[in-house]
């Protein structure tokens, strides 16, 4: 793989796009879960989708809900089935510390806590998993 010494190419994550089964639903649950703040949503019909932008700190999701929306296949639901098939996996948050008290809160709120917390393979993080209302996977890690 080359490199351009020259004109290195800056990049800073903006936001990931989730599609999910029901707008209001996935707005609420970000919002209670994870502590996102709402920042717009809008209706384009002509692309028979809601769009939703919400933000925690620097970092957006972007939500789409379609009018005609499928469902995630069960595989890919789970972390050790989805690795086996192709595209983007998931998206993973990082907090400093107390993974496994908000793992605890995640639990006794009733979130769908998929794995862990854990210690993380090359054991160098706590990590876990779990899933917004929609089944898609979030990831939650600790470095150590």
């Amino acid at each position: 793989m080359s490199s351009n010494k020259m004109n290195p190419i800056y990049l800073k994550a903006h936001h990931v796009g989730i599609s999910i089964a029901n707008m209001q639903e996935a707005i609420a649950w970000y919002q209670k879960t994870l502590d996102f703040e709402f920042c717009w949503e809008k209706d384009f019909p002509e692309i028979k989708t809601k769009i939703a932008f919400l933000q925690h700190g620097d970092f957006k999701i972007e939500l789409f809900e379609h009018y005609e929306t499928e469902a995630i296949p069960e595989a890919r639901k789970h972390p050790l089935s989805d690795i086996r098939q192709q595209g983007t996996k998931h998206i993973c948050y990082e907090v400093e510390s107390g993974l496994i008290a908000l793992f605890e809160r995640f639990k006794n709120t009733g979130v769908d806590v998929v794995m862990g917390p854990l210690l993380s393979p090359p054991q160098d993080a706590m990590m876990g998993f779990i899933r917004d209302t929609t089944g898609n996977l979030i990831e939650i890690i600790e470095l150590l």
